[in-house]
């Protein structure tokens, strides 16, 4: 039978029209695998006209996701899409859409649960690389952390099989090994079994992670610290804690810590003495409302009223101008205070506190002017270091000098000599400085000169 005019037409026109379909998606691919999402969405957009073809929408996500048109992308899943995750393609780009689009945006205001929700559904779509899977189950585990819901980390934990996860160093923002993906496991891991598990293994498993992981061997001691005294043993614990102190320079919540367990044993004035140096390494005071509660009632029960009474009006002071609530406990400390210190002045609002408390700080470890005794203002300034400069992003006005013996020197691009590349050998003296965002006393590169 011989074909009809009208049906060689029509085959004509199916195959014009397949061939300019073929034509488009191949230019639609190029222009994005080029980076030209721009240029590419618009033929993806004409393409997923046609809601058979999986490979046109999973180029229409990813072109709205590189460009971060997430209101246009979240709504395109449904039910006319659901036969397209057959194809790892789309799927993967779903589960990237969902985790750009709407984990990432959940700030820390974000309910715990809002979040675990999120992060539910896009783990029901199975992500098949370990990378993706430990970064949806790591922005939940963060979240519950910062709102202490440690029994929710316990769960989320045992979703992350361990060996799939990352050995390799993270770099900060001067170059230097952070923590692995590892590590950080190890950490939540402890921690929650600490909080609400086993903390006979989690001192085990803080052991393991402190030979496994030597640079954050400090982080997992002090955990291992922290189970014993969970576990009543004080005696451990305290010599776990005075290791600590004693390896260097401790951070104000190890000494917080110590000075607890030291507290429990009954030797309140060194327990009093590590709290205000904790209180004197660290600049940040919404960070130390629960020390200075704790210096109070130490104080307290040391008979020491009106040092008692700074303190939770300090306390207090802070926790009101953030907008937080002050405890019953709190106030009936200060009520009782007030009744037996009648003819004592109180500060009258925070700062006029804060020097009360921290001339209290000074006397109690015994430095009679500014406390300086983890400070770099007395080691003097370091002459004739040599190094190599480590320039980072072009649009930043600093950046960091490596020296030979590895330790970073922060300084300004302008402070360098004219036409100085990135890797460059230098030579440079170096003063005393402070790192706001890490809140620690540091080093400045100055008198910079080609080596």
């Amino acid at each position: 039978m011989t074909e009809s005019a009208n049906q060689v037409v029509e085959k004509e026109q199916c195959y014009s029209h397949t061939n300019n379909r073929f034509e488009m998606s191949r230019e639609a691919n190029e222009l994005r695998r080029n980076g030209e999402f721009e240029k590419a969405l618009v033929l993806y957009r004409e393409l997923s006209k046609d809601e058979s073809d999986p490979y046109a929408a999973a180029g229409l996500l990813h072109c709205l996701r590189k460009l971060r048109l997430f209101e246009e992308a979240l709504p395109l899943f449904g039910e006319a899409t659901q036969k397209h995750m057959e194809l790892d393609w789309y799927r993967n780009e779903v589960i990237w859409t969902l985790i750009q689009g709407k984990l990432r945006t959940l700030d820390e205001s974000t309910p715990i649960d809002e979040v675990a929700s999120v992060a539910e559904s896009i783990l029901v779509l199975e992500p098949k690389d370990p990378v993706t899977k430990w970064r949806i189950v790591h922005r939940v585990l963060k979240t519950a952390k910062l709102h202490k819901q440690w029994n929710l980390i316990s769960r989320w934990i045992e979703r992350i099989k361990i060996d799939e996860l990352s050995t390799i160093p993270m770099k900060d923002d001067r170059g230097h090994d952070g923590w692995c993906d590892q590590a950080i496991w190890y950490n939540f891991r402890v921690r929650s079994g600490i909080e609400v598990g086993n903390k006979e293994e989690a001192i085990l498993i803080a052991l393991r992670a402190s030979n496994l992981f030597h640079q954050q061997g400090k982080f997992f001691k002090r955990l291992e610290a922290l189970a014993n005294f969970r576990l009543g043993r004080l005696v451990e614990a305290e010599g776990l804690y005075n290791n600590l102190d004693g390896a260097g320079r401790a951070d104000w919540w190890i000494l917080h810590e110590h000075a607890q367990v030291l507290r429990e044993l009954g030797n309140l004035p060194k327990a009093l003495t590590l709290m205000c140096k904790a209180a004197l390494s660290n600049k940040k005071l919404v960070s130390l409302v629960s020390l200075f509660s704790d210096i109070g009632f130490l104080c307290q029960e040391m008979k020491l009223k009106g040092d008692a009474r700074n303190h939770l009006v300090l306390y207090k002071y802070i926790r009101e101008e953030q907008g937080w609530s002050i405890s019953q406990t709190i106030n009936s400390a200060l009520v009782k205070l007030d009744n037996e210190l009648p003819e004592v002045a109180l500060p009258v609002d925070l700062k006029s506190a804060l020097t009360a408390c921290r001339k209290f700080w000074l006397q109690t470890v015994g430095v009679h002017e500014e406390f300086r005794e983890p400070s770099l203002k007395y080691r003097g300034i370091r002459k004739l270091l040599r190094g190599k400069l480590t320039m980072g992003p072009t649009d930043r006005p600093f950046c960091f000098i490596l020296s030979d013996n590895r330790e970073s020197y922060f300084c300004r691009k302008s402070a360098l000599p004219t036409g100085t590349p990135d890797g460059a050998p230098l030579q440079f003296d170096a003063i005393p400085s402070f790192d706001k965002k890490k809140n620690r006393e540091s080093w400045k590169a100055v008198n910079i000169r080609a080596d």
